[in-house]
């Protein structure tokens, strides 16, 4: 038993170790982007067509990187900036994993193996685009849940004051050197202060997932290992609830995925899939966020198309 608890704590200490640097290096990224992005900015490049759209915004997340913990006041805030809707919905559920550092830390995680970042990839591009196309010209105001006086001046929301922009310039030292010093130290105290509240608030989430994944290989019984493993509805299934119960960021979650290497490759993809699109923080921010009907499409939609795609894939590629 004492041989046991060494294995799982050995395999949960690996496991954190291993994708903490992603966890930090991703949470400073979202932090520089948070600090020093404006919405104006990303506004100028948003395209007419409403396919350009979509593919814009599913690759958005290489230019605007986030966690799923993030994605979801951004999106808000696009929103009512008036950027379409089907722009924001595909980049909030695919930004989460089509970013470079969630690219590369699946890359590591799964030993250099291409075919798993291509397939991740693939499978959240499929259902965040089902959605997007699926939402087709809706509003803000159609998918939002906001006060009816907010809705009334949606194209008013954001826009800067002309007053408070002039008063702002009636203070402070008329030293351009001193101003300038003083809003580098600004922005300095805050990309360290995102960062680090983005690490500690999602390393809790990494530490859990690591240790539940470390005692199911350790401590659950290799019969039961092997019902799993043998049965590739029950083995994706599980690990896909596992994915929205644990709610790993999507920063760590695929070396939480790699440790369960007893179970099929399918499962594995599953949970890297699911979980940066549905998990127990993002169902509730949807519920906060958007309309009845737009959350429950937010979750059924990408849990039944990864459920489905992951199938398909072990019964037709063998990937057990």
């Amino acid at each position: 038993m004492i041989d046991s608890f060494f294995i799982f704590c050995s395999m949960a200490t690996a496991i954190v170790l291993e994708a903490a640097p992603f966890l930090l290096l991703g949470s400073l990224v979202g932090a520089l982007f948070e600090v020093f992005v404006s919405d104006r900015a990303l506004e100028r490049f948003i395209p007419r067509n409403p396919v350009v759209q979509v593919l814009t915004g599913l690759v958005a997340g290489m230019i605007l990187p986030t966690c799923e913990c993030g994605v979801v006041p951004i999106a808000r805030r696009l929103l009512m900036r008036r950027v379409p809707v089907r722009m924001v919905m595909v980049y909030m559920l695919a930004a989460p994993v089509i970013n470079p550092v969630v690219l590369l830390s699946t890359f590591v995680a799964f030993q250099s193996d291409f075919s798993m970042v291509g397939l991740r990839v693939l499978f959240v591009a499929i259902p965040a685009c089902a959605v997007a196309f699926g939402l087709g010209d809706a509003k803000a105001h159609d998918v939002l849940r906001l006060p009816e006086p907010i809705q009334l001046r949606m194209h008013g929301i954001g826009e800067p004051s002309v007053h408070a922009h002039e008063h702002a310039h009636e203070h402070g030292c008329s030293c351009a050197a001193c101003a300038e010093g003083e809003q580098q130290r600004s922005r300095l105290m805050a990309v360290l202060s995102h960062t680090a509240l983005e690490f500690l608030s999602m390393g809790r989430f990494l530490i859990a997932g690591a240790c539940l994944a470390a005692a199911f290989k350790v401590f659950v019984p290799a019969g039961i290992l092997r019902v799993f493993a043998d049965s590739p509805v029950l083995s994706i299934a599980c690990m896909m609830l596992f994915a929205v119960l644990s709610s790993v960021c999507s920063e760590a979650d695929a070396f939480v995925a790699a440790g369960f290497s007893m179970l099929p490759r399918a499962s594995q993809l599953a949970f890297t899939a699911i979980g940066p699109m549905v998990d127990l923080k993002l169902i509730g921010m949807f519920m906060a966020t958007f309309r009845g009907r737009i959350s429950i499409a937010l979750v059924a939609i990408p849990t039944a198309l990864v459920f489905g795609m992951s199938l398909l894939l072990h019964w037709l590629g063998g990937w057990a």
